[in-house]
């Protein structure tokens, strides 16, 4: 069932020609583990199998996208990057209004640990924060907030990492099988589809978390996808990329205050000339 570069290329062609969706800058090996995968959960032997099927039910292209976009993720990961996180955001005035992008959310678990820690500085009021993916299904699940309790186990040891004082219990509640987060995290938290590549980029922002998501493009795409980044924050404003996402280039490193890059967050420098050119 393993697809050939040659398969590959035929079938993101004809997706883009008939639907619009662009594969075109996807990191190849990367799209073809996951193109091989959803033929297994379709339980097709091929992309020219899976295309009829596609032709004969518009509604599985869809399917197919959110396959193809399924995101890990979790709680509180990499805490002493959240632990970094409150500390910058403490220094923000209570009466400031902060504008904060989660580019790629996926089910919500990074969402629910902004809205958490913002909640324990009281400022939870203070912020709008726009949660966006081309994952549908995923969204969905990030807006009802039902995890299972198995997942809770490492999300509670994360949260103890980043605070050892409080309980993490107190921000959901409990069936037999999962856990439901409060709906209260939600109340400035706004869901919206939009794709990195073809949608254009939703105005400016204080900090943009787009945390292990570049991983999934090729070279020429990131660095023009970091450069829109930085184009939409606002001065001084913070990027947050993953520990999975190669690091930026020297080039790009120019752009920010590179001070906390162990932890993969970059605060912006005043937007040279040269820079604030640069389409976005």
């Amino acid at each position: 069932m393993n697809v050939t570069k040659a398969e590959l290329d035929s079938f993101t062609n004809v997706l883009f020609q008939k639907y619009g969706f662009d594969f075109t800058c996807y990191e190849p090996q990367s799209l073809l583990r996951r193109v091989n995968r959803v033929l297994h959960v379709f339980k097709v032997n091929s992309v020219h199998e899976l295309w009829i099927m596609m032709l004969q039910d518009r509604n599985l292209v869809y399917s197919f996208m959110d396959q193809i976009s399924v995101g890990l993720t979790s709680m509180f990961r990499d805490p002493q990057v959240w632990i970094e996180l409150k500390t910058l955001l403490s220094n923000y005035s209570v009466n400031r209004k902060i504008r904060v992008w989660n580019a790629g959310c996926s089910t919500g678990e990074e969402v629910y640990t902004l809205a958490i820690l913002l909640d324990e500085l009281n400022m939870l009021d203070n912020v709008e924060i726009l949660a966006t993916d081309m994952n549908q299904t995923a969204m969905q699940e990030a807006k009802k907030g039902i995890y299972h309790k198995v997942k809770m186990l490492d999300y509670e040891k994360n949260y103890k990492v980043f605070n050892k004082f409080s309980s993490f219990s107190r921000y959901y509640d409990t069936d037999d099988k999962h856990i439901i987060m409060k709906d209260y995290l939600l109340k400035n938290v706004r869901f919206q589809y939009h794709n990195l590549i073809t949608d254009a980029f939703p105005g400016e922002f204080d900090f943009i978390f787009n945390r292990n998501v570049l991983i999934y493009f090729d070279q020429r795409m990131k660095e023009k996808l970091v450069n829109k980044f930085y184009n939409h924050l606002k001065p001084d404003g913070y990027y947050i990329m993953g520990f999975y996402d190669s690091m930026l280039s020297d080039q790009q490193k120019q752009k920010y205050n590179t001070t906390l890059s162990n932890l993969r967050v970059f605060s912006k420098y005043p937007i040279p000339q040269d820079i604030s050119q640069v389409s976005a």
